[in-house]
């Protein structure tokens, strides 16, 4: 704070409180994740697609900060989030275009204060801050009417609407999760979204002192200068002796012409003109052959080629007055400016609150819009542990799709709770694996920061973090190779992890060689699932760590389903559906002939493939990956050893301890 008073050269009047985000407050979201997940920025460095750039549809820079802010910065306690979801379903509710019209005109009010606050404010912001003032009763009537206040639980929510019966886990899915909604009295049908003082919060926001815009309109043009030394910003009425003086500036003319006509009459000179320019000022212009008729007041200022100009008496007179009275305006707009921008700072805390009301409005209702248009749903808090995901998508994913009209998207369940904490996702490259774990990912945080999410149901337990290793990267500069850019960050998970942790693991291990990897892959995913037990979402093509749910209870075997289709020359075929077990092949070679290899390489990698596959299938040894590490056989001790441990230091004199030392060098020595 000293340093931004320092740079700035006065006191921040505009900074009221401050409101320290303490690590142990946040969800823990490291960099790796925000790359990973595309937070804000795509794995290329570009502002767009990413999750970011679908949610923002707020009119207002505010509005924008905030959702930024929301997004990247959500807490883990869920009281903000749960009155932003039930602000949500109320705009839903109502209808939210009004809302959004009336927002088009709201400027930019935070900047604004501050710059006031720093007397730093320009003509036309304070013409957008009146605009914007005048356009909170409109705001205030597209709000929802804030209903009384009833009691809540966590995890209540509307009844989710009747749908169809589904087979299989999906349908166990969905009946765990209705029932967990009837089960709580609250959960009836006909229960009303109820607006738990958000809106009200925003709408006490939009009641700054009347003054301010009295003060605005009276004291500002309807279309003032873009700079406050080009004139024009203070409005006429405002102030008597500044109109006064724009009074002498703008009868400028009329004097000029009836002064032209008085001399043309007197001169006799028919085309004599009275004219002005910066430079020279007011002038007389006479052409040289009427130089002859020139009384004997008038006063040579210039000569030209074909014309002398001329300066009367009378003509510097009214130039004294005229110029004078147009720097006098100047600088008198100058000081009513600042008398404006004084007037002003008593009213900053005011302008800081509705700068925040109008913020939290505008994010809200573009959260409103993009739940509404995308069809997205409320997310349930609970208390227990738990991470249900019913019928979820990715959102950016989706839209990308729709818009370029290639297929739609298919979504996928997710469960993980108290006895499900981990998924091993095998399947094959493009199926669709990284793409699922990130969709759980981002639902869980769209959920914590207060949005609805893009899925039929959603309940979420208790959330800490949200850990990611996907990709392959490397870092050169400080000599960093992709293996140990992965370890680096696997260990960091590792280490950081906690039961309340979402965890997504990626095929880890595949930077080195196979035996390295695999030891590797299987010893960090028993250390998530029995120490850190985070709820973990861990993706293979290890096909060997299939066999860790059979060791492990609380993991389960899925797969990214996919088919060979025979007739197309044995082209995959993506289903992109998560379906339990095992996968049954990787199909590597049917990916590597979709991306163009060429057929002398593909026929010779197949060849390879079933020579490796017969081998293995032939080798009766195999290895467990998830037995303890065993102990190292106790060896028999030496003559030194059994002679040193017959020694006691402490009952021997110094002639003793040296007679020890020799026999101890002569029996080693012997050996």
């Amino acid at each position: 704070l000293s340093y931004a008073e320092h740079t700035q050269g006065q006191a921040l009047a505009h900074v009221g409180s401050l409101s320290v985000e303490r690590a142990t407050d946040l969800i823990e979201l490291p960099p790796s994740t925000h790359r990973n997940l595309e937070l804000t920025q795509t794995l290329r460095g570009e502002d767009a697609p990413t999750l970011l750039s679908l949610l923002d549809t707020c009119k207002t820079g505010m509005g924008s900060r905030a959702m930024r802010h929301w997004l990247t910065h959500p807490a883990r306690e869920r009281s903000a989030a749960t009155s932003r979801h039930e602000a949500i379903a109320a705009l839903m509710a109502q209808g939210f275009g009004p809302l959004r019209e009336a927002l088009r005109g709201v400027s930019d009010v935070e900047r604004i204060t501050a710059r006031i606050a720093l007397r730093q404010v320009r003509p036309r912001e304070l013409t957008g801050l009146r605009a914007t003032l005048a356009l909170l009763p409109a705001l205030r009537a597209a709000l929802p009417p804030s209903p009384q206040p009833s009691p809540t639980v966590e995890g209540v929510l509307p009844p989710l609407p009747a749908r169809g019966e589904r087979v299989g886990r999906e349908a166990g899915l969905s009946a765990n999760m209705l029932a967990a909604r009837e089960a709580d009295p609250a959960c009836k049908p006909g229960r009303a979204p109820q607006v738990r003082g958000l809106l009200e919060q925003v709408a006490t926001g939009f009641a700054p002192p009347p003054e301010i815009a009295t003060l605005l309109a009276r004291a500002i043009a309807s279309e003032p200068a873009v700079l406050l030394r080009d004139g024009g910003v203070i409005a006429h009425g405002f102030d008597a002796e500044l109109d006064e003086l724009r009074a002498i500036s703008e009868n400028c003319d009329a004097f000029l012409l009836d002064l032209e006509a008085r001399e043309r009459v007197r001169t006799g000179i028919a085309n004599l003109r009275v004219q002005f320019n910066r430079v020279h000022g007011f002038y007389i212009e006479v052409t040289q052959g009427q130089a002859a008729k020139v009384p004997a007041d008038y006063q040579r200022r210039q000569t030209l080629k074909n014309a002398e100009r001329y300066i009367t008496p009378e003509l510097k007179a009214f130039e004294d007055k005229a110029l004078s009275a147009q720097e006098r305006a100047l600088s008198r707009e100058k000081l009513l400016y600042e008398q404006v921008q004084d007037t002003l700072q008593p009213h900053l805390p005011a302008l800081s609150s509705l700068a925040r009301a109008l913020a939290t409005l505008d994010a809200l209702a573009a959260l409103a819009e993009r739940a509404q248009t995308l069809n997205w749903c409320r997310p349930e808090f609970v208390s227990q542990p738990c991470l249900e995901i019913e019928r979820g998508r990715h959102p950016v994913v989706e839209l990308r799709l729709a818009e370029t009209g290639v297929g739609s998207f298919i979504a996928n369940d997710c469960r993980l709770d108290a006895t499900r904490r981990m998924l091993v996702i095998t399947g094959p490259n493009m199926g669709g694996k990284s793409t699922f774990m990130r969709q759980v990912a981002i639902t869980a945080l769209l959920a914590a920061m207060g949005s609805f999410v893009p899925a039929d149901a959603c309940r979420l337990g208790p959330i800490d973090a949200i850990h990611t290793r996907i990709g392959a990267a490397d870092d050169l500069a400080n000599a960093q190779s992709t293996f140990m850019l992965e370890m680096l960050e696997a260990a960091a998970i590792v280490h950081g992890a906690t039961e309340h942790s979402l965890v997504l693991m990626d095929e880890i291990g595949r930077g080195t060689s196979t035996f390295d990897g695999l030891a590797l892959a299987s010893a960090i995913a028993s250390h998530l699932h029995e120490k850190n037990r985070a709820f973990t979402l861990f993706a293979t093509h290890y096909f060997e760590l299939t066999a860790f749910p059979a060791k492990h209870p609380r993991a389960l075997n899925v797969h990214v389903s996919a088919v060979e289709s025979h007739r197309n020359g044995g082209d995959i075929v993506f289903l992109h559906e998560i379906e339990p077990g095992p996968a049954s092949r990787s199909y590597g070679v049917q990916v590597a002939r979709l991306a163009g290899m060429p057929a002398g390489v593909l026929r010779q990698a197949r060849a390879t493939l079933e020579t490796l596959e017969a081998q293995q299938m032939a080798s009766a040894a195999q290895i467990d990956l998830f037995a303890s590490p065993a102990a190292a056989p106790s060896a028999e001790p030496t003559e030194v050893e059994r002679a040193l441990a017959a020694i006691a230091p402490d009952t021997l004199s110094p002639r003793e301890a040296l007679d020890a030392l020799y026999r101890l060098k002569a029996l080693q020595q012997g050996n």
